[in-house]
């Protein structure tokens, strides 16, 4: 009997449907929502019952009218809060179905669909998905004591790796209370970024009619994250050095300092010491910035396994399948747009295909020149070789061909030992 309630509890951690998951409302007509489930219960009705926040309205179809109730509970065999879990109970009489079952109630699991009438709901462990993708989870676990503390951060990678995502997570592992404010400095104007940064006094300037809270102090108390830093300018890099060391501001136009409390978070997509060499960065100022935590995130290219697993998270997020030669064929690229190319790739296969499962197609044939060794590191364009286009040429092939050697070396025109070793490449 111990045995099989310690296996109950190993279970509930792992699977069951707990505070902080998300509840995905796909209703009949009308988009998706989702929402993190962080009450005790939740009312699923075709009516106006009442008028909290918990009531979820849905549309009523043909007529239909019913009732379910989301509760967290409490196993009476252990008695402790931590194993309380989500299950979901009809009050109207009417069954619902439960992963295809028709149930009256259930206690629900991560990765569960249930069809209320004409609407479905199901639940993610979206964060706990995400850290199994990346490796943020390891970051924070090991580094825990600089996360927590007001040293600053530089987190480094490729576009789309993902540096914005990470950086909203160290800010929320820090236990901070203030806000988490991004701003990206190759977005602003250079006439308009100290004021962005510091702020200013009312008639500082022409067009300053009122004054305005800059994003050190708008985020004291929290976490400021500051994105392309590699954009700033040397005068503005100055300014900031001086904040970093005093973490004092003087808003533009003021002849006083302010002291604000703020935890600086900054990103680079491009080498900032070749920068430091080139003196379009202050070498203290490198060196201020990268004094606590260093982080540089991988790209698709140099650990092809992320690829893998985030298509398998792409294919439980938005219930599609991906088919295993879709897959080889992906990590054969080495997407320069990283994540954010690859889901955009995705996203847009997904809407054109309008099928649950995704195959190869001519909207991968893109793929070749687009997500191909045309663009470097630091996404300057070079030319290809002819080399490289022999290889993507073949890899094309091969792939429609559906990995059949004899077949792809016959429309290509070449022995299957050289289509080996180019698809190999």
């Amino acid at each position: 009997m111990v045995k099989e309630l310690m296996f109950m509890t190993d279970v509930l951690d792992k699977k069951g449907v707990k505070e902080g998951d998300t509840l995905v409302i796909k209703p009949f007509s009308g988009k998706r929502k989702r929402m993190t489930l962080r009450y005790t219960q939740y009312d699923f009705v075709t009516h106006h019952k009442d008028s909290k926040t918990t009531t979820k309205v849905l549309e009523s179809v043909q007529g239909e009218k019913f009732h379910f109730q989301l509760s967290l509970i409490e196993s009476e065999n252990f008695n402790r809060k931590k194993h309380a879990r989500y299950a979901l109970k009809s009050i109207c009489g009417i069954p619902f179905r439960l992963n295809g079952n028709w149930v009256m109630e259930g206690i629900l699991e991560v990765g569960d669909t249930c069809d209320l009438g004409y609407h479905s709901i199901y639940f993610e462990r979206k964060a706990m998905l995400e850290n199994e993708f990346n490796f943020a989870n390891d970051i924070i676990k090991k580094n825990l004591k600089v996360i927590s503390s007001n040293l600053p951060v530089l987190i480094e990678g490729e576009t789309g790796v993902g540096k914005t995502s990470l950086a909203r997570l160290i800010h929320q592992s820090s236990g901070v209370s203030g806000h988490f404010v991004h701003i990206n400095i190759a977005s602003l104007s250079k006439n308009l970024l100290e004021s962005e940064l510091f702020g200013h006094i009312k008639g500082a300037f022409t067009g300053a009619h009122t004054d305005k809270i800059g994003a050190l102090k708008l985020s004291s108390g929290g976490t400021l994250f500051i994105d392309e830093i590699d954009s700033l300018p040397l005068e503005i890099q100055t300014k900031l050095l001086i904040f970093l060391d005093e973490q004092k501001i003087k808003p533009v136009g003021a002849t006083f300092e302010e002291k604000v409390n703020t935890r600086i978070i900054c990103a680079s997509g491009k080498n900032l010491l070749k920068m430091v060499e080139e003196g379009s960065m202050r070498l203290d100022f490198y060196y201020r910035i990268a004094s606590g935590l260093g982080i540089k995130i991988p790209s698709l290219r140099d650990k092809v396994v992320l690829i893998k697993k985030f298509c398998q998270l792409y294919s439980i997020e938005n219930k599609v399948s991906i088919s295993q030669k879709l897959l080889e064929f992906y990590q054969t690229l080495p997407w320069p747009g990283n994540i954010r190319q690859l889901k955009g790739h995705l996203d847009k296969k997904s809407i054109i295909t309008n099928s649950m499962k995704l195959d190869f197609d001519e909207l991968d044939d893109e793929l070749l020149t687009h997500s191909s060794s045309l663009f470097s590191i630091e996404n300057e364009t070079k030319q290809m070789t002819l080399e490289e286009l022999k290889i993507g040429y073949a890899k094309k092939i091969y792939f429609q061909c559906n990995k059949n050697i004899t077949l792809a070396s016959k429309k290509l025109g070449v022995s299957p030992k050289v289509l080996k070793r180019l698809i190999a490449a």
